[in-house]
């Protein structure tokens, strides 16, 4: 056991004999309790193989969040998309995923594997965003250690701070071991900093074998759709993927395209 996760550990039980480390807020502390039950840690060093494997074999999804103070807005929109690709994918097969996020100076999290849409569903319940820039590179990493096969990668995001050499040539390696990255990239007109983040997250996806589609603050009905459609490919592949009906919005659409494009025909199927 990590030092990290066990200072963790001892922070979670003092709350739980009515202590209040630090000063946390309680939405803060009700937070921590909800990870405590996802089982999540947090992540301080990206060490190879300090994170948990889950032993059985479904397809394995990471969803990865910008948690920053200017995502407060579409916070909730993401929780009820992922709700809704969960709900949709019983149809389909199991997919475990894991839930990584960051926010805040220094506050990067990831879950443990889980097949259960509560319990993800109602752990992104108590999540909030706090100020701070972000940390894709750590994200891409963490995805990286992963000792077993990953599906794919969709990290949901509007803005860009780290370096964009670093995270083109993580990018590279998450191809290099067929890890697509679907960069969901909420991009408003009016942003400055969404469209100056905009060429460099096309590059990560390209870069990765996966797919960049941009979406509309607001626009929870696309992210919905787009979540279904990757949560798809992880559940049933090729075939799957063939197999979802004709998204309504246009985003997910292009991203359905793109996925049969690049995944050729369902098996049997000229």
């Amino acid at each position: 056991m990590s030092n990290e996760l066990e200072k963790w550990r001892k922070s979670k039980n003092a709350l739980a004999l009515g202590g209040s480390p630090g000063g946390m807020s309680p939405e803060r502390q009700r937070m921590n309790e909800a990870l405590a039950r996802l089982g999540s840690v947090d992540v301080k060093e990206e060490r190879r193989g300090t994170l948990p494997v889950m032993s059985t074999k479904p397809g394995r999804l990471i969803v990865a969040l910008d948690l920053t103070g200017s995502r407060e807005h579409s916070l909730r929109q993401a929780r009820i998309a992922t709700a809704a690709m969960f709900d949709t994918l019983k149809a389909f097969g199991a997919v475990a995923v894991r839930l990584i996020y960051y926010r805040g100076t220094d506050e990067c999290r990831s879950s443990d594997w889980h097949t259960d849409p509560d319990i993800l569903c109602n752990a992104m319940r108590r999540l909030s965003c706090e100020v701070g820039e972000t940390q894709i590179a750590r994200v891409l990493r963490l995805t990286l250690a992963e000792r077993e096969k990953v599906c794919g990668v969709v990290f949901v995001g509007d803005h860009c701070e780290d370096d964009p050499g670093e995270l083109r040539e993580l990018a590279q390696n998450l191809g290099q071991r067929r890890m697509p990255l679907f960069v969901f990239h909420e991009c408003a007109d009016h942003d400055e900093r969404s469209l100056q983040a905009k060429p460099v997250f096309k590059r990560m996806a390209e870069a990765s074998g996966g797919v960049y589609v941009e979406f509309k603050p607001d626009s929870g009905a696309v992210l919905r759709e787009m979540l279904l459609n990757v949560g798809v490919l992880a559940a049933a592949g090729v075939e799957g993927v063939h197999r979802v009906a004709l998204p309504q919005t246009p985003e997910a659409r292009q991203l359905q395209g793109r996925l049969r494009l690049l995944l050729g025909p369902a098996p049997g199927k000229v």
